[in-house]
């Protein structure tokens, strides 16, 4: 951006000593061919055109370079992302009445949420003609009512016993903790080459009696469970 303006600007410049150039290469031509110093009227009609568009030109590519840029979506702001399109291809048991009944989709956050204002920009999507409701839990609270909880790093020593609970409970675990789906994790989101990924336990989510779709789990990696 800093090379960017001064070098629009010498351009605009540029364009504008050629038109310098143009009128008096014009005025010379015609006092030769015609005995008169004053160009055409046709001359001056087609330069105040070619004028008027060089400036909205050069105005247009000003204004495009000093408009602010977008902001690149944050790390929280992707993996809401990625959630929101993860609880698509997943399919909730029968005995799920929270989910079959039609209501709200329930994601909880489970202990100090890193996710700031980012959960608001899938509070309230439909999601298979439901709701996603968002709900931040404190490390105590129940996860009776959770269809998808996300298990964040600080909750690490109680990690066991949130997958003991889920596997009763039709509820797909999700994090993005280094080792989190070895030890029982669902879904898991890892960084590589820059770029958010995740990863998939299939044993686990088989247990909690959820059904994740072939198309999400072909851009998963695939992790095997630690050994008890």
């Amino acid at each position: 951006m800093a090379l960017l303006i001064p070098t629009m600007l010498v351009v605009c410049f540029g364009i504008a000593v050629t038109i310098r150039s143009m009128c008096r290469g014009t005025v010379g031509a015609n006092s030769f061919a015609h005995g008169r110093i004053n160009p055409p009227l046709h001359f001056w009609l087609r330069l105040v055109r070619f004028k008027a568009v060089v400036r909205l030109l050069c105005g247009m590519m000003l204004l495009l370079a000093l408009a602010p840029a977008h902001a690149a979506p944050s790390e929280y702001e992707l993996k809401a992302a990625f959630i929101y399109q993860i609880a698509r291809f997943v399919e909730w048991p029968p005995h799920n009445t929270t989910v079959n009944a039609g209501a709200s989709l329930r994601l909880c956050v489970l202990g100090s949420s890193p996710f700031g204002p980012a959960l608001d920009t899938i509070r309230g999507k439909s999601v298979n003609e439901r709701k996603m409701e968002v709900s931040l839990l404190d490390m105590g609270a129940d996860t009776g009512e959770c269809d998808m909880l996300f298990v964040t790093a600080p909750a690490e020593k109680n990690l066991e016993r949130i997958i003991a609970l889920s596997r009763g409970r039709s509820m797909l675990v999700i994090g993005d903790t280094q080792g989190f789906a070895q030890r029982g994790v669902m879904v898991n989101f890892f960084p590589e080459d820059g770029k958010i990924r995740f990863e998939v336990n299939q044993a686990a989510y088989r247990r909690a009696g959820v059904r994740i779709s072939s198309q999400l789990l072909k851009l998963a990696r695939i992790v095997q469970e630690e050994a008890p």
